[in-house]
């Protein structure tokens, strides 16, 4: 936002530093500083302090008056929650770097709004820090204390909750130390945990014979979801040329069935008939181990019966790509169709597109230059040369007299090429049509033609 006037600005950068946008959301406006933008933090590292144990009622204005004594501030951020909540640490930024120091001179101790120096990392450096993990796949009969005792190999389990369902026994184990202010314990053994068991074979010495043991960060509903998703698409995407899509079988076909016929091109690591649900199988999957063998398949038996059905196979396509594949098609179509429909220019657009009006119209503009050659033509006025005519202008409608009467006057070629001129010079009718189709390419008729139709017209 731009204030022209200065003294209205000064206005606004006071008033609005610290305001709510709504109820229980706090804003804040501060006057455009380059500096402040983030492309160089290296630029002003030293003016910058960061600041932990903020009680979580106090607002970012009692904030800065805490921190004013030590210094002009140029900007201070209290890091909120989704919910708006203060997450306990901030960042103050000084206008000059002695201020920045005075504060960690004298807050560096405290209990309550406790100075740090800000240093900070390279984004390749950043990794996921979390201290509560989620686990599964446990052996049968495991129990809590089993759990328990698993996980404190690693650390100090600070709280561990363990669960049942149909499906079995999964748990969350929390790891923290003693020491309130050792950050960095809880996350260092939650790591070690599982780097150590995900995907473990055994546990205890109790092998593990249907699933792997699962040990991950544990994650919200949301995030967990969005992470499988993400999972599923990167393993279909490294299988997709290994796996066939299959339809076209007789609808009573048996996995054996199929196994049978795409065995002979290679190791096929799963096979799956679908609607799994009904007894008559529309289509099927069929993966291979590599991918050269699923394209050998697709080569030699695409096209071909079995039974009495033609087989048609391709490669697999990704659900969700392919359903993004035709969202987009139909928004395109969508959007011609409107295109269309509320143009004004559509239908003059799909006359230009046919050739025939093309051919044409490039034929008449073409012929345009010698039109206008026979207007300039010598002459103008006279009576008409018009001898050697074909025949004499007689029969039911008989000559015309009077002003611009045809009395006397005969048609057909003029014996005098470029001499056939009207009232006023002009180059008559019948030459201009003969002319025109001359250059569009139409056969004139021969003399002997136009005495035979004139002849019968006159009968």
């Amino acid at each position: 936002m731009t204030i022209p006037e200065e003294d209205k600005f000064q206005i606004a950068c006071k008033e609005l530093r610290y305001f709510e946008l709504a109820e229980g959301k706090p804003s804040r406006a501060l006057p455009y500083d380059n500096d402040l933008l983030g492309s160089n933090p290296q630029k002003i590292v030293d003016h910058n302090i960061f600041v932990r144990r903020i009680p979580k009622d106090l607002s970012p204005k009692e904030l800065e008056e805490h921190f004013t004594k030590y210094g002009e501030i140029k900007s201070l951020k209290v890091s909120l929650n989704s919910d708006h909540t203060s997450r306990g640490y901030g960042f103050v930024c000084f206008q000059d770097p002695t201020s920045a120091e005075a504060a960690l001179l004298a807050d560096s101790e405290a209990e309550a709004n406790q100075a740090i120096k800000y240093c900070p990392r390279d984004k390749r450096d950043f990794r996921r820090i979390y201290n509560n993990i989620y686990a599964k796949n446990f052996p049968p009969g495991f129990t809590e204390q089993d759990v328990k005792a698993l996980f404190e190999q690693y650390g100090r389990v600070e709280s561990l909750v363990y669960k049942e369902n149909e499906k079995g026994s999964y748990a969350f184990i929390c790891y923290n130390s003693d020491d309130k202010n050792n950050r960095e314990y809880g996350p260092a053994c939650a790591e070690r945990a599982v780097l150590e068991l995900h995907n473990a074979d055994e546990v205890n010495g109790i092998p593990l014979t249907d699933k792997k043991l699962y040990v991950k960060e544990a994650l919200k509903k949301s995030d967990r979801e969005a992470e499988r998703l993400r999972d599923t698409i990167k393993y279909k995407n490294s299988k997709k040329r290994c796996n066939l899509y299959v339809k076209g079988f007789p609808e009573n076909s048996t996995e054996e069935d199929l196994r049978k016929t795409f065995e002979p091109f290679g190791e096929i690591e799963s096979l799956r008939l679908h609607p799994t649900d009904k007894e008559k199988k529309l289509y099927a999957f069929v993966c291979f181990k590599k991918p050269d063998e699923a394209s050998s398949a697709k080569e030699k038996l695409h096209n071909t019966l079995m039974g009495e059905r033609t087989l048609t196979i391709n490669h697999y396509e990704i659900k969700e790509i392919r359903q993004l594949q035709n969202e987009a098609t139909e928004d395109k179509r969508g959007f011609q169709q409107f295109r269309q429909a509320n143009s004004q220019s559509a239908k003059w657009t799909d006359l230009a597109n046919q050739e025939e009006l093309q051919y044409y119209l490039k034929l008449l503009i073409e012929s345009m230059p010698f039109l206008m050659k026979q207007q300039r033509g010598p002459g103008v006025g006279g009576p008409q040369n018009n001898q050697n005519m074909g025949f004499k202008n007689k029969g039911p409608g008989g000559p015309r007299d009077g002003p611009g009467g045809y009395k006397g006057q005969r048609y057909g070629q003029n014996q005098h090429q470029g001499q056939n001129r009207g009232m006023m010079g002009q180059p008559g009718m019948h030459q201009q049509q003969m002319a025109m189709q001359n250059n569009m390419g139409m056969q004139q008729p021969t003399s002997q033609q136009q005495m035979v139709a004139m002849q019968q017209q006159q009968q």
